[in-house]
């Protein structure tokens, strides 16, 4: 195994093989090759390194440990521009973040001055509790551990059948996945079949807009039905409000300026109500 040490870019480069280009300033490596330094290592068949540029370029099996932040990213091919302390994945990559949370995506940029990891591809991000999210393109600002995505959709938990989890979709939003919480725009709930003690039941809930605490969702312009979906048919019965709040320590669903509807048409006013 060669070792060529880089004293004024401290970097370390070891491979079975390895080509330097003095007069071009550039270093080629292959088999089993290793550039690192003291906050990132980065392992590949292959390594081009342009020394006057400071940029690598790293293909087949990488994989990138970002020491500082617990990040380790594989992929096929990736680009490292060590000024801008940036990269950028090409292909398939795998992101796994602390250890808690896997993004499954494509063409991956990390930044790590700005503390962001962002795809404008579909990506799925799967947290250690086994909640899933999908997202057609996000950004996500590592240090508040925080997710802003594009056409999202939740999974409770993707260990069960469909019905015996939650499954939400939201226009687009910001998403915490260390305490959960949420702000979004145009929301779906498709609730847990047996929410309500019938498991025939499909509860669910439309709203314009959507933000939740730990104990509290909230749902504007909401409208809530359990009845069991029927080919596109309205539903027998549903309760629109101005705000429907889901309190889910006491259980319960509060209504604000609520009408209940049998078949689409208003037949009840409540100021306030709950169930």
């Amino acid at each position: 195994m060669l070792k060529l040490m880089i004293q004024k870019k401290n970097i370390i480069i070891t491979s079975e093989n390895i080509e330097y280009l003095i007069n071009k300033e550039q270093i080629y490596s292959d088999k089993n090759s290793k550039a690192e330094n003291n906050e990132i290592t980065i392992t590949s068949e292959k390594f081009n390194y342009d020394r006057k540029l400071n940029i690598f370029n790293a293909i087949n099996n990488v994989k990138i440990e970002d020491k500082l932040k617990d990040i380790i990213i594989y992929s096929e091919k990736i680009t490292y521009f060590k000024e801008e302390d940036k990269i950028l994945t090409e292909g398939k990559t795998n992101a796994l973040i602390e250890s808690k949370y896997d993004f499954l995506s494509k063409n991956v940029s990390l930044l790590r001055k700005q503390k962001q990891l962002s795809s404008s591809f579909q990506t799925k991000i799967i947290s250690e509790e086994m909640k899933s999210y999908e997202l057609d393109e996000f950004i996500y600002f590592i240090d508040d551990k925080l997710v802003k995505g594009i056409n999202v959709r939740v999974n409770s938990n993707i260990n069960v059948d469909k019905g015996k989890a939650d499954h939400l979709r939201f226009e687009n939003g910001f998403f915490n996945l260390e305490n959960k919480t949420h702000k979004a725009s145009k929301t779906q709930f498709n609730l847990k079949k047996d929410n309500f003690g019938n498991p025939e039941n499909d509860p669910r809930m439309v709203g314009i807009s959507s933000s939740s605490t730990e104990n509290l969702t909230i749902v504007n312009k909401g409208i809530f039905t359990s009845c069991k979906k029927e080919n596109g048919k309205c539903p027998p019965w549903s309760i629109k409000a101005e705000k429907v709040t889901h309190n889910r320590s006491k259980k319960q669903l509060i209504y604000d300026k609520a009408f209940l509807r049998v078949y689409d048409v208003p037949v009840m006013y409540f100021p306030k109500f709950f169930h």
